[in-house]
């Protein structure tokens, strides 16, 4: 599977909030890490990310830019989230992706505008 092909699946799997696929992409020891928080295991944050979507907040993706490099892919895109009372939170964020020799991702390092993200939990 190609790197685009990879990041298309995994963001479909957050879309519809299904987590054992978007896990499955990932080498075991997987990291990831965000301009707003530390640095985590992948099984560290597949403990919160589905609860962004667990009220029956709905997430898309809008927007997405590529660049692929042969180890790694730079996607900037929107992620849409609309909440259960019907408000949208529009986050613009930028994600780097380095894969292993197997295709697995290894490393995430994700950059979000935090005074949007803000907006997930009001």
């Amino acid at each position: 599977m190609s790197h685009d092909a990879a990041l298309d699946q995994i963001f479909a799997a957050a879309e519809v909030g299904d987590w054992a696929t978007f896990r499955s992409m990932f080498a075991d020891d997987a990291l990831l890490k965000q301009n707003v928080g530390p640095q985590q295991s992948i099984d560290e944050a597949m403990k919160t990310l589905p609860l962004f979507t667990a009220d029956g907040t709905t997430l898309r993706y809008e927007n997405a830019r590529r660049v692929s490099g042969p180890d790694n892919v730079t996607e900037i895109h929107d992620a849409v989230f609309t909440k259960p009372d019907g408000r949208i939170v529009r986050i613009d964020i930028c994600v780097v992706v380095q894969f292993n020799n197997d295709g697995k991702i290894i490393r995430v390092d994700e950059y979000l505008d935090s005074a949007a993200a803000a907006g997930l939990m009001s």
